[in-house]
């Protein structure tokens, strides 16, 4: 029987049909107990509080940066403990409104590319996003992938360290998709991957950052 013979596609075309004719049919309503109601967000600060319970219970480290010499001291505190020689971010404005790439170079460390190979940002010590939407009730953080921020920065990189903009914090998912509604690629990131073993022994980055952390910041430029 030839491939595009008028018989096989009878029967498709009978397969097709009995398939869009009985779709609508079969599938149930949605239940009332499967519809969940918006969360309301908290004040801000509780928000804030929230987002670095739920991260450091995932394993994270969590900061609420309230002013620019907090932020100087606790990047210079991260590059002195976790040995960060080399370091790749985004090409996102907060970075130029926070002095970052200047706050490293003063620091001693190399700025790679976010455009370089694999091999290359996978040898880096630290990657630097800038969360678009974070959810403080799981602690995720959501990341759009864009030319300037590729996705590749939240997963290479030996430490990952989100800054979160304090508006950046939503109530629920909802609200945080809405922020990505015109992106067909975003990645939402909770912490460090998780492996168990056999005997249930717990190890964190296997895959991917052996250290995150999660910055929250004000507006204070």
């Amino acid at each position: 029987m030839s491939k595009y013979s008028p018989t096989r596609e009878k029967i498709f075309a009978a397969l097709r049909s009995a398939l869009g004719s009985s779709a609508a049919s079969t599938i149930p309503p949605l239940p009332d107990s499967a519809r969940f109601s918006p969360r309301n967000a908290e004040t801000p600060d509780l928000e804030v509080e929230r987002m670095i319970r739920e991260v450091e219970r995932l394993s994270g480290r969590a900061l609420n940066i309230r002013s620019q010499d907090e932020f100087v001291r606790a990047l210079e505190a991260l590059i002195r403990d976790e040995g960060v020689r080399t370091a790749v971010l985004s090409g996102h404005p907060f970075h130029e409104s926070h002095g970052v790439t200047e706050l490293l170079k003063r620091s001693g460390v190399d700025i790679v590319s976010p455009e370089s190979d694999r091999r290359r940002l996978a040898d880096c010590d630290l990657g630097i996003t800038v969360a678009d939407a974070a959810l403080p009730e799981t602690g995720t953080s959501l990341l759009r992938t864009t030319k300037g921020q590729p996705d590749v920065l939240s997963l290479l990189p030996r430490i990952h360290l989100v800054l979160v903009p304090r508006e950046a914090l939503k109530a629920d998912m909802q609200q945080a998709f809405a922020a990505a509604k015109n992106d067909r690629h975003f990645v939402l990131v909770s912490g460090c991957s998780r492996t168990a073993d056999i005997e249930k022994v717990l190890t964190l980055g296997v895959h991917g950052p052996k250290s995150f952390h999660v910055w929250i910041c004000s507006q204070f430029n």
